[in-house]
């Protein structure tokens, strides 16, 4: 069974993380840097740490307004890449949140933050749209 188990994950695609995803991309509203995502690559291992300040949508979703980024960035778990997108987790309290970096290029990505289902609801209920992605760019 060990030796069917160790030829499956073999068989298993590793994903590379897309190329130029390395550096410190951003997220700015009205001149305030709200969202600092860094992500660096060693040996084909993607890692990183992100970094969001309190952020207020409107009833359809859209950014009105920020805080600034923290100093401390928190580091990503459970990263997954499959092909330009890449999903991972980020510890909050007891619980953690997941998003999802879609890679539009080079310079360019679009931040989801994936809400839980309860989350959703509770957002609902108060009548708040759930954000929409972000757009990052990259500044080195």
């Amino acid at each position: 069974m060990k030796i069917l188990l160790f030829t499956l994950l073999g068989l298993i695609p590793f994903q590379a993380p897309p190329a130029g995803i390395a550096g410190t991309w951003v997220a700015e509203h009205a001149g305030t840097t709200f969202i600092r995502l860094e992500l660096n690559v060693t040996n084909q291992t993607l890692a990183g740490a992100i970094g969001t300040g309190n952020l207020s949508v409107d009833n359809t979703g859209n950014v009105i307004e920020v805080t600034t980024v923290p100093a401390a960035l928190t580091p990503l778990h459970e990263i997954v890449v499959k092909g330009s997108t890449i999903t991972f987790m980020r510890p909050e309290g007891t619980e953690a949140e997941q998003f999802r970096l879609n890679v539009v290029d080079g310079d360019r990505a679009d931040l989801t933050f994936l809400p839980s289902e309860d989350l959703l609801e509770e957002l609902k209920e108060a009548g708040i749209a759930a954000p929409k992605p972000i757009r990052l760019h990259k500044i080195r």
